[in-house]
């Protein structure tokens, strides 16, 4: 069993729409996991999402073997290696593995082992920001379950498991009689705007059912309502997991700094952000044009100053974040730490300029506090860390 299809065994159990076999198994990691005093049956709907969200996030990092030079993904296919990584858990906790041009990987055991810093920072969460067309802002991690607002014949609703989502009239005439009255071309340039700040990451569904995965300091804008367009167009900075609703009729298209991703439906990445050398969309499932090249499954496109490059890549590592993990392969410490800069809200300062190029493969998962992370960089020799505050000082 892969990591997608775990993500969809812990949907489902949430959904409820588990087996008893199915609900049986989530049960018994969940109550292998708690070691804590207070029962799960105590815990509320939000409590418990975020606790099955770090469970499964420890799982798939247990999933994670190590090769010399290179990060290696596990397919677990039966349900007896996910009992198995759950008897992981109990030994390991929250570990993390990374190794550094060699053979050699640093197993940490748990948190507690750590010596964490009485400043230590905690990782971010589902936080955002919703932008109507009107110009008013919501705050997506305050605002309480339910409906949000209306607008262009589409109700916008928060779900109990973080999700904005936006559903049309011919879904809610039933409930909202004045929806059904209104011309579907009436509201055709209402924007929304969904943003994550450094710490935040949120998933929306919308108008056309298609599903989006944002990760931290990400910005998408995209109309209340796709009727009445001959393409579905959305813009995106920062970064995204796309799952696209087909329709061949309206072709989806993100727009991003110097790049036009074009699809009908299909599974894709687009990282993006300003901070980066370079915009790259992986593809996992389907096809999809950027600019004037398609892409196949398992190709990634990365555009750098107008110049577009194609290479087969590891796509579990570039969705890593999506799945609740941290997963390099010989990539530029000063990479890593960007992500670790953007996902704790932190500064990062050097002290030593060839530090930001030593290389690093491994993973950790996102859900550990940040001391987690950089005890682990630092059993690899890479380098030292120093908090204070909100800033992280890299030392040689």
């Amino acid at each position: 069993m892969n990591a997608e299809e775990l993500d969809q065994l812990l949907e489902k159990y949430l959904e409820g729409k588990c087996t008893p076999e199915e609900t049986l198994l989530v049960e018994q990691l969940v109550d292998n996991y708690d070691n804590k005093s207070t029962a799960w049956e105590d815990l509320d709907d939000n409590k418990q999402q975020v606790w099955l969200q770090q469970l499964w996030a420890e799982i798939k990092a247990s999933m994670l073997t190590y090769e010399t030079q290179y990060l290696k993904f596990r397919r677990f296919k039966l349900w007896s290696r996910i009992a198995a990584a759950a008897a992981v858990l109990l030994i390991v906790g929250s570990g993390v593995f990374f190794y550094i041009n060699s053979s050699r990987h640093v197993i940490l055991n748990s948190v507690q082992d750590l010596g964490l810093a009485s400043n230590d920072i905690k990782p971010g969460g589902n936080k955002a920001y919703l932008v109507l067309s009107n110009g008013k802002r919501v705050s997506l991690t305050d605002a309480a379950n339910g409906e949000l607002a209306k607008e262009a014949g589409v109700e916008i609703t928060k779900t109990a498991d973080g999700q904005v989502v936006y559903k049309t009239a011919s879904d809610i005439s039933g409930r909202h009689p004045e929806f059904s009255s209104g011309s579907p071309h009436q509201y055709s340039n209402a924007l929304n705007t969904i943003e994550t700040p450094k710490g935040g990451q949120y998933q929306i569904r919308l108008p056309d059912g298609s599903k989006v995965w944002l990760n931290a300091a990400s910005k998408l804008i995209y109309p209340v309502s796709f009727n009445g367009r001959g393409q579905r167009v959305v813009e995106l900075s920062g970064e995204a997991y796309f799952e696209i609703f087909k329709n061949k009729l309206q072709p989806f298209v993100v727009k991003s700094k110097n790049q036009e991703v074009t699809v009908l439906g299909t599974h894709f990445n687009i990282n993006t952000y300003d901070d980066e050398p370079g915009t790259k969309t992986t593809l996992l499932e389907g096809s999809v044009r950027v600019n004037d090249a398609t892409l196949k499954p398992g190709q990634q496109a990365t555009l750098t100053n107008n110049q577009l490059k194609i290479a087969e890549v590891n796509t579990d590592e570039a969705i890593a974040w999506k799945n609740g993990l941290f997963a390099y392969k010989n990539t530029p410490l000063q990479n890593v730490m960007r992500q670790i800069a953007r996902w704790y809200d932190v500064d990062i300062i050097y002290q030593n300029n060839d530090l930001p190029q030593k290389l690093l493969s491994g993973s950790v998962s996102r859900y550990d506090q940040v001391s987690g992370i950089l005890k682990a960089i630092e059993s690899t020799g890479t380098a030292r860390f120093k908090i204070e505050g909100r800033k992280i000082t890299v030392l040689p």
